[in-house]
């Protein structure tokens, strides 16, 4: 089966793709090249900075390479945090303190509603969205380079639940299953994940 690199280092992620793309590539990490990912991600969308990683690393690897750039978008943040969302807290960003930032500014934006409109209660909008673009380079075809686009649709919720996953995803709540992404096995969750969805329309693109 032919290699693909993955443009990450990130276990969560590399696992998500073998499933992905079980029986079609085999993912490798950058370690498996001894490749540091040195870029600046100053792009304004998920696709530009998945382009900027792609275009560091399309000529550095033997086999086709896949880079990515995802994010959470709460829509009563006006979006926040997007593009930032791994860097959401700031220098030195963990997961639990991007959650922090960000289940507090909800909670302020709510105690905000409730003194302006004291005669009723306000419900803060909690939906919110993943989102994941892809950019794929085959090095058999130096010409092909091609980006694809995936959303998964949630609720945020007040307290992490779950144990599995990474990034936001103890607290986006998927309705339909009744569960947040961390308490939906690893398989499960790439069913229906945004990078699923990205996938699926790259597969697509690749007549694959």
């Amino acid at each position: 089966m032919q290699k693909i690199l993955i443009g990450t280092n990130n276990k969560g992620k590399i696992k998500e793709y073998e499933i992905l793309f079980k029986d079609i590539f085999n993912p490798v990490p950058l370690s498996y090249l001894e490749i540091d990912l040195d870029v600046n991600e100053n792009g304004l969308s998920y696709e530009e900075n998945a382009l900027i990683k792609l275009k560091y690393l399309k000529n550095k690897s033997p086999f086709p390479v896949i880079t990515d750039d995802s994010g959470l978008e709460v829509s009563s943040l006006n979006n926040e945090p997007g593009i930032f969302s791994a860097r959401y807290s700031g220098r030195n960003s963990s997961d639990e303190k991007n959650i922090s930032k960000l289940l507090k500014k909800i909670r302020d934006q709510r105690t905000l509603s409730n003194t302006i409109e004291t005669d009723r209660v306000v419900m803060i909008d909690r939906t919110a969205r993943f989102v994941c673009s892809i950019a794929y380079f085959n090095s058999g075809n130096p010409a092909e380079i091609i980006t694809s686009h995936g959303e998964c649709y949630g609720l945020i919720i007040d307290k992490a639940k779950g144990n599995n996953g990474f990034g936001y995803d103890s607290i986006f709540y998927v309705e339909e299953l009744s569960k947040t992404f961390a308490e939906l096995s690893i398989n499960q969750k790439s069913l229906i994940s945004h990078r699923y969805q990205a996938v699926k329309n790259l597969l697509k693109q690749l007549n694959i």
